[in-house]
């Protein structure tokens, strides 16, 4: 099979967020003949983006108070009607939702640890094929029999100029040129780091008292009360003048340019969950030569290589200080400002990834073309 496989989309969640950001390049670099529909199961901002766009849409709301059930027995009710040749399951409700439904050979795009192990492979054994953003997303299939592949997300070239990022980034912080800004730049969540950054902010602002903190990213429910309990936390420590809330910015990969440092210190919560599969903004930060420190785990190894500095998980000392090494030193800034884009040229191009799923659709529909009865790719 060498074609175009018409593929339906299912979407876990319609919020402007990194799975978003993922399914709306893949769409707009397939073109048409791959796409058969989208559907998203939730309303949100992502869904006008999508209708903007021109796209076949189904939106088909996953209530808390339907639950999980009702949608597969909705999306089935669809599926019924549409009769995909496959279906790509973006993200791990999504691929519970359509694995429950049924009635169409399912690839599930595994972005990140969410509901790992039982459940996770009771999906992945209802799926024709996982494919996963990095090979730590994977490992939870391992002994199962689930076939999982991965798939490195690549993004478009970026042209930036560093110096206007800068000059657009002091705009957005309304400050003069300060020694050095650092941003953390993801949806404002207990799991992406903005504590562990806090924390040792009072020290590295004695080292370097015009250290800038930057915060980009969109504030929202569920999580409005630790986005509060953020600017609370700044003011009583009087962090005031070191750190600006930017809230969601179309022009964020333009501020990051002008930024000295990304960060991307993500926690794991009391369920397991919050290392990152392969971060967009990391990413992002690599091609446009801003150095990115995080924590060691999830799938930020396989994504900045040695062109970036990471540190134990939870090590805030440690995470202090690479912040003051990359900030406080012009050869080491240089060194990664170099090795970053071409890391991102060499190994992550948008037309590899895109062929690459091309492969893995076409891989998945041959499966689902197998015979009843036949072993061959069901895991």
């Amino acid at each position: 099979m060498s074609g175009a496989v018409p593929v339906t989309f299912v979407s876990s969640h319609a919020h402007l967020g990194g799975e978003e950001g993922y399914l709306a390049t893949l769409l707009e670099e397939l073109g048409p003949d791959w796409i058969q529909e989208v559907v998203l199961l939730d309303e949100g901002p992502f869904v006008e983006c999508l209708r903007a766009q021109g796209y076949p849409l189904h939106v088909l709301p996953t209530s808390r108070r339907a639950g999980i059930a009702v949608s597969a027995w909705r999306l089935r009710r669809h599926f019924a009607r549409t009769r995909p040749q496959l279906v790509h399951a973006n993200g791990v409700k999504a691929a519970l939702v359509a694995a429950l439904a049924g009635r169409a050979p399912l690839l599930w795009l595994k972005h990140d640890f969410s509901w790992d192990g039982k459940l996770a492979r009771f999906i992945g054994r209802r799926s024709r094929l996982v494919v996963g953003v990095s090979g730590a997303v994977t490992e939870t299939f391992g002994g199962s029999g689930v076939e999982a592949k991965v798939v490195h997300t690549g993004i478009r070239e970026i042209h930036a100029d560093r110096g206007e990022g800068r000059r657009r980034l002091l705009e957005a912080l309304g400050t003069p040129e300060p020694t050095a800004v650092a941003a953390i730049a993801a949806r404002v969540d207990p799991t992406k780091g903005h504590d562990e950054v806090l924390a040792v902010l009072p020290e590295i602002l004695e080292r370097v008292p015009g250290f800038r903190l930057a915060i980009m990213g969109a504030e929202h429910a569920p999580h409005l009360e630790h986005a509060a309990g953020l600017r609370r936390e700044v003011v009583e420590q009087g962090l005031g003048q070191a750190v600006t809330f930017l809230g969601y910015r179309n022009d964020a990969v333009e501020l990051i340019s002008g930024c000295d440092a990304v960060l991307i210190p993500s926690t794991v919560d009391e369920r397991g969950l919050g290392r990152e599969g392969f971060p967009l903004t990391a990413l992002e930060a690599m091609a446009v030569g801003t150095p990115v420190i995080g924590y060691d785990h999830g799938g930020l190894p396989e994504l900045v290589g040695n062109c970036g500095v990471l540190v134990p998980p939870g090590d805030r000392a440690s995470l202090r200080d690479a912040i003051l090494e990359v900030v406080g030193e012009e050869g080491l800034r240089s060194r990664l400002a170099r090795c970053g884009p071409e890391r991102v040229a060499t190994r992550f191009a948008l037309p590899r990834f895109v062929d690459e799923m091309k492969e893995r659709y076409r891989e998945a529909a041959n499966r689902a073309a197998m015979p009843e009865g036949s072993d061959v790719g069901r895991g």
